[in-house]
């Protein structure tokens, strides 16, 4: 029976989720069935990006061969000393029981968002270690999740509102069978996850052999993976979508809602090696053996709100979070409903919600009462927390652990213990 029964790295923060610039405080616990003799107990807390991937490529002799790209970016390592003998050859002694070490350390400020991907990752761990003379050390290990504040209203110049306007041909043996002109509409293009992202699409078919058979919209994370050897890999994947079905009317408008799930912030400031960005996909599928239009918008999504004056003329799109599936609305047009597709229209009646403008008048975030964040467990998570040198017999380096990002739930919590995940009123 192992004479150390629990060795663990506990944080002050039930979410473990800390800004950059914070203090980090947290506990190392420790319960032994018999009095331990150590050289001392030491934790080391270490912020790193790390990308790493295999292709299999054809060699000298036309044989396949794997090939490993990889590299890596250090943020910040500390290691400090708990328990420490005073000597060379004095040892400290851990008496039987539970103990439990206090331990701090601050964040710097210019390190980027926590981030997991198959691919790649932007990881924070604690590990403790017992240094145990003429014995392995014994050693457990955990990660935290950082978040880097991206304020959408310093920003502001990138989440101006969408009003665009496209027109395709479709041709059959190269002859043209009909066209569509559609509409885009979009409030803005900067938002936080649990926000909607309300897209409006007027669309005119001038084709009598071809039919909308129907509309969505997806909101695809676009990542880009840099190796050392200046090689790159580049990965599209779909966090949200939603579309309609059915045969709709040549000419209409289509509004569609869509929920911004729980993601990292755009960009991964101060992380060279990780480019991470996200892109809004529209399409309308049409009948036949025609390629459905498609157009793409660059979409930030950042950690605090957009936010303007209340007496400012045209309000920024902030939608209140809907819990509800994501759902899209066809209808056919109508003289109270009709907006026209000419870019640029002034006598077009608004949308139902506020529109971003390049000379609006806009406050700041700290003009706008919005509620402490809280956190909910990003899409995508590590299979474990191991490194690549590292031994199998580190307690905890097996975890799967998944970030956490700034949710909008009307004030909910996700609480985290050690084996679920519980919503707290």
């Amino acid at each position: 029976m192992p004479s150390l029964k629990t060795f663990r790295v506990e944080f002050e923060r039930p979410s473990a989720t800390y800004v950059a610039g914070e203090t980090v405080h947290g506990n190392i616990v420790l319960e032994a069935s018999s009095e331990k003799s150590v050289r001392g107990l030491y934790f080391t807390a270490k912020g790193e990006a790390c990308v790493r991937w295999t292709e299999t490529e054809s060699g000298p002799n036309n044989e396949s061969q794997e090939i490993t790209y990889s590299n890596f970016q250090s943020y910040f390592n500390f290691q400090a000393s708990i328990l420490r003998a005073n000597s060379k050859n004095s040892r400290v002694h851990i008496p039987v029981g539970y103990q439990r070490y206090t331990f701090q350390f601050q964040l710097p400020n210019n390190i980027p968002s926590s981030f997991e991907h198959r691919y790649g990752h932007v990881r924070y761990t604690v590990k403790a270690v017992l240094d145990r003379p003429w014995k392995f050390d014994q050693e457990c290990k955990t990660a935290f999740t950082v978040v880097s504040i991206l304020d959408l209203n310093t920003e502001r110049h990138k989440c101006l509102g969408i009003d665009d306007e496209a027109y395709k041909n479709f041709y059959t043996c190269c002859c043209e069978t009909g066209s569509v002109n559609v509409g885009v509409r979009i409030p803005s293009s900067g938002y936080v996850p649990g926000q909607m992202i309300v897209t409006a699409l007027n669309y005119a078919l001038s084709s009598s052999s071809i039919t909308i058979t129907g509309i969505s919209s997806r909101l695809n994370q676009e990542l880009k993976f840099h190796a050392s050897t200046g090689r790159t890999k580049s990965i599209i994947t779909e966090t949200a979508s939603t579309k309609s079905s059915g045969q709709l009317a040549a000419s209409g408008q289509a509004i569609s809602e869509l929920r911004v799930p729980p993601l990292p912030p755009s960009s991964l400031d101060f992380c060279s090696i990780i480019d991470l960005n996200y892109k809004l996909q529209v399409c309308v599928h049409v009948s036949g053996a025609h390629f459905k239009f498609v157009k793409s918008y660059p979409i930030l999504i950042g950690s605090v709100p957009l936010y303007c004056s209340p007496t400012a003329s045209s309000l920024v799109a902030m939608t209140s979070p809907v819990v509800t599936p994501a759902t899209i609305v066809t209808k056919s047009m109508s003289a109270e409903a009709n907006y026209p597709l000419n870019n640029g229209a002034t006598d077009a009646p608004p949308l139902p919600l506020g529109f971003v403008h390049p000379d609006q008048t806009v406050g700041t975030s700290n003009d706008c009462p919005i509620p402490p964040p809280s956190y909910e467990e990003c899409m995508s998570g590590a299979e474990h927390i191991k490194d690549h040198d590292e031994s199998d017999f580190v307690r905890g380096a097996n975890t799967p652990f998944a970030p956490r990002c700034t949710e909008d739930m009307n004030g909910k919590i996700l609480e985290v213990s050690t084996d679920t995940a519980t919503r707290i009123q």
